[in-house]
């Protein structure tokens, strides 16, 4: 019987031994206890800049499922005061080559990726509805802050009331990339309560 040289041996019982990593996803909500919280306001000086941004706020939070795979997604967009404000939820989970559709082809070409959230809109509040809301990335960078992509339209509701479908709405190429910075998960806490998920 062959046995391993100890400077083989030794290297293999370490990777052996060591706990098999979770997924940045995983990793960031556990920090969290459960939640990520993410916002960006823009100031008057920032828009005044980008003169075709419409988007004023953006706010983000991330829950984990209660079967712990993946994340549910809330989204609040408030932007001009004749647009008003955007709500939508979904779901996430980490993948090692996000962004691609079924030919590997990008969804979105400004995400580098190659990994990070591949999210998915909805468009009724309890899933059950086949049509789907559209597909974004985020990158998750160092958790710290997040940049999110968003794709040319994406369902949403107007208000927290979802007793209706989801409407799609349009989002010129100066409202697509946000960068949002984490804060305290009480900024969440609202839109989290009153955009419940679904199981």
């Amino acid at each position: 019987m062959r046995t391993l040289s100890p400077a083989i041996a030794l290297p293999i019982m370490m990777v052996l031994a060591m706990p098999a990593s979770a997924d940045p996803l995983s990793d960031l909500l556990a920090k969290g206890k459960g939640g990520a919280c993410y916002e960006r306001v823009y100031d008057k000086a920032h828009l005044a800049q980008h003169s075709k941004q419409a988007t004023q706020a953006v706010l983000l939070s991330l829950r984990e499922f209660s079967d712990g795979n993946g994340a549910i997604i809330r989204i609040r967009i408030r932007i001009s005061s004749k647009s008003g404000t955007h709500y939508m939820v979904g779901g996430c989970d980490w993948q090692e080559r996000a962004n691609l559709d079924i030919q590997d082809k990008p969804l979105i070409e400004a995400f580098k990726g190659p990994s990070g959230l591949d999210c998915h809109a909805m468009t009724s509040a309890d899933g059950s509805s086949a049509e789907e809301g559209g597909d974004f990335p985020v990158d998750l960078r160092d958790g710290k802050a997040i940049m999110l992509y968003f794709p040319d339209s994406l369902a949403g509701w107007r208000s927290y009331d979802r007793s209706q479908p989801a409407e799609f709405r349009d989002f010129s190429s100066e409202d697509r990339v946000f960068r949002l910075d984490k804060v305290k998960a009480g900024l969440c806490s609202e839109m989290d309560a009153r955009l419940p998920g679904w199981n």
